[in-house]
């Protein structure tokens, strides 16, 4: 979420919410939070497996063959 309109979201909350719903929205954001944290590390996870793809995808030899096992060899 972008922070201009996070900021404008709990500016809104803190002016027309009444106490209970600022509390089930904390307490709606407290028991998300693991669930978010576990998100951003797979996001990660899959955005270094993805870097090391596009490494070697780039590192390729352009006039190999689709077949071909590489350098030295048979």
């Amino acid at each position: 979420m972008c922070r201009r309109q996070q900021k404008a979201m709990n500016t809104c909350m803190k002016q027309y919410a009444t106490q209970d719903e600022q509390d089930s929205a904390r307490e709606e954001w407290f028991a998300t939070m693991d669930k978010r944290r576990e998100e951003r590390e797979q996001k990660e996870a899959k955005k270094k497996i993805d870097e090391v793809f596009w490494r070697e995808w780039w590192a390729k030899d352009p006039n190999e063959k689709p077949g071909q096992t590489g350098k030295g060899g048979p």
